[in-house]
């Protein structure tokens, strides 16, 4: 997955890059709180006002996806029917319990094991070509603007 952004500031070797969601995104609201910009920090040479163009591929993207949502998920439904026959309580309370149980764990791995994966170049996205404001915008790919 490509995206073309936009650099809004520079810190030394580091890039602070803002994209615009795609159009495909706008009815959802689902991440970012709703925002219709994401950003993101990468290291690079660049200037603010040039644009940058950012890989990831599509294989990491479905796995960052599916863990991300995955052990979660099946974390609160295990949870869930375990609380609900280990802890007999009224009003399936004790499935409630094993619910909230059920999701804390994964999600506690989860970020205990994020750090791991930020320093795996693999999980990190990369700018394969910066944009530099002076070059004239017709040399982009139409698909990526």
């Amino acid at each position: 997955m490509e995206r073309l952004g936009e650099v809004t500031k520079v810190d030394g070797k580091w890039l602070e890059i803002t994209f615009c969601r795609p159009s495909d995104c706008d009815k959802c609201h689902a991440c970012i709180g709703g925002s219709k910009t994401a950003v993101l920090r990468l290291e690079g040479k660049a200037n603010v006002g040039d644009k940058a163009l950012v890989e990831m591929p599509d294989s990491v993207v479905t796995q960052a996806s599916l863990l991300a949502y995955m052990p979660p998920l099946f974390g609160l439904l295990i949870g869930m029917i375990a609380g609900d026959k280990l802890i007999p309580l009224e009003n399936s309370l004790g499935g409630v319990i094993g619910a909230v149980v059920g999701l804390a764990l994964p999600l506690g791995w989860l970020l205990m094991t994020e750090k791991k994966r930020r320093q795996n170049p693999k999980w990190t996205p990369r700018i394969i070509r910066i944009i530099h404001t002076t070059e004239n915008e017709s040399s982009i790919p139409q698909t990526q603007i």
